[in-house]
């Protein structure tokens, strides 16, 4: 019985480590270091492995499981906190949402203009 339960055991856990990762590069708008703590807190769920965003070039780095989320919801996600990305746009009630140095819509932002 031992032997059963090792041998389940050793394929469960070679099923869960051999999912395939998917490496993608986003582009989302922002404008600071707020901005990239958003970005990156908000694909801090299930499925994604790693999210880093780079405030100078605006691409999102993430690499993610597609059998736990897709990249769709990925951008989802993004838009449900406050930012655009190359594929959606985040809803104006979402956008509203963030502070007034984080808004990359309004050409007269004195952060945006530095980038």
């Amino acid at each position: 019985m031992k032997k059963i339960l090792v041998i389940l055991l050793i394929i469960l856990g070679y099923q869960v480590f051999s999912q395939k990762r998917v490496e993608a590069t986003i582009h989302v708008d922002g404008v600071c270091d707020m901005c990239k703590k958003r970005i990156e807190r908000a694909l801090d769920v299930p499925g994604i492995t790693f999210a880093e965003w780079d405030k100078k070039t605006h691409k999102l780095y993430v690499v993610y499981r597609p059998k736990k989320i897709s990249e769709e919801r990925i951008h989802q996600l993004l838009n449900e906190a406050g930012h655009d990305t190359e594929k959606s746009k985040a809803p104006d009630d979402r956008y509203e949402t963030v502070a007034e140095c984080c808004r990359y819509r309004d050409e007269n932002n004195p952060h945006k203009k530095g980038h």
